[in-house]
């Protein structure tokens, strides 16, 4: 006969429901906080994801304004290199340079309530930069369109107070707005400010005292060569390591000193001097370090270098630093560079110069030589030879302390 039910014991097909409801729950609230712990990470990878876009960005300016700093070719409005004789370098449109104390000043424009400083912005737009250099005015960018990333940056020179020396601060943005985009009311996803100081490195670190400085010998011979420093701080036309053979020189030293000053022979310090450390000893680094610095040109050339030389001059905004490996031969007539605009050469090789060579600047080589100077023949600067100076003609070689 079939068994009968116990009084008072609940039936066990409701027991197994009502665990599987209480594990049904457990289970949705499990699924339903793993599913807010995802989302919530999901924004903190993207939150992330957009500051980091924008401080690479704020990064990238940085390293692009350096850049721009060190080239010191001309540049128009796009930020791009230019061929128009009258466009200006980034340095010198957003920099103003005492010629007195090295100072840097960043530059403003007149705007309607007052000056303000100059800006330059990049924007990414697809796989470049496009940039905006304005003389005056802020920067004029159009946002790219689209779903892709564009991140910009705005750049601002501001003083320090030292000499030679500039904050540079680089606001960085997921797009161009906000920060990056001068009058803009939209905000960026994420934003990032990174500031710098940058130092103004001298291409000639140490200026020479004296109007032709060698290590070895002076050999002018009887050429009417003409050797003038009328600079009461230094006062010296020749100062060689070696013998100076200048008997129908024409001398000028400073105002009520006597000429006898103005010729140094034999010092014991440069004939003791290794070339290296000669070349150290003006410019502070090695010459390999000088010449790979990014805002130093590097040439070579065969025969007359007139045309080379010319061309790399022009192609320098704010002065040219110059290196010519090996050898260099220039024929007069010949103008290198301006008292605005002077040429900073330095020559692996030996530097032999014929005629009406004209020289705002300085030159450096191994070896100098000048031969059938006369009218329109002059440096206005300074030289310097690791050797000797040998020449038969009578250029005008003045010391400018102004140039160096």
């Amino acid at each position: 006969m079939p068994r009968q039910p116990i009084a008072g014991r609940p039936p066990r097909g409701a027991a197994a429901l009502l665990v599987t409801l209480v594990l049904s729950f457990t289970m949705a609230l499990v699924a339903m906080f793993a599913n807010r712990n995802l989302v919530f990470e999901q924004r903190i990878s993207a939150n992330q994801y957009r500051s980091t876009q924008a401080f690479e960005a704020a990064e990238a300016g940085l390293e692009w304004a350096l850049a721009q700093l060190n080239t010191g070719r001309r540049i128009g409005d796009d930020c791009l290199p230019s061929t128009d004789p009258a466009a200006t370098s980034f340095l010198a449109r957003y920099l103003s340079i005492s010629p007195l104390t090295g100072g840097l000043t960043p530059r403003t424009w007149s705007a309607p309530g007052g000056p303000l400083a100059l800006h330059a912005s990049c924007v990414r737009a697809g796989a470049e930069w496009v940039c905006s250099c304005p003389p005056s005015g802020p920067p004029t960018l159009t946002p790219p369109t689209g779903d892709a990333p564009a991140p910009a940056f705005l750049l601002q020179f501001m003083p320090t107070g030292r000499a030679g020396v500039v904050r540079v601060v680089a606001n960085g943005c997921t797009r161009l707005a906000g920060a990056c985009l001068a009058g803009s009311v939209q905000q960026p996803d994420a934003s990032a400010k990174i500031e710098a100081a940058f130092g103004r490195v001298a291409g000639l670190r140490t200026p020479p005292a004296a109007t032709v400085t060698m290590r070895g010998a002076f050999d002018a011979g009887h050429a009417a060569i003409g050797l003038h420093n009328t600079d009461p701080a230094a006062g010296i036309a020749v100062v060689a390591g070696g013998a100076i053979d200048a008997a129908g020189a024409r001398l000028t030293p400073p105002a009520g000193a006597p000429v006898t000053g103005l010729l140094v022979d034999h010092d014991p310090v440069l004939a003791a001097l290794a070339a290296d450390r000669f070349f150290a000893a003006h410019f502070g680094v090695s010459k390999a370090a000088w010449k790979a610095q990014p805002a130093v040109t590097r040439i070579s050339c065969t025969l007359d270098c007139a045309g080379v030389l010319g061309a790399a001059i022009d192609a320098a905004a704010d002065g040219a630093m110059i290196h010519v490996e090996g050898d260099l031969s220039l024929a007069g007539p010949a103008t290198l560079g301006r008292a605005d605009h002077p040429v900073l050469l330095v020559v692996s090789g030996a530097a032999r110069l014929d005629g009406a060579v004209a020289l705002h600047g300085v030159i450096y080589a191994g070896a100098l030589h000048w031969s059938h100077a006369s009218g329109g023949a002059f440096v206005r600067g300074a030289l310097l030879s690791e050797s000797d100076y040998q020449g038969d003609g009578a250029p005008e070689l003045f010391f400018d302390a102004a140039v160096l």
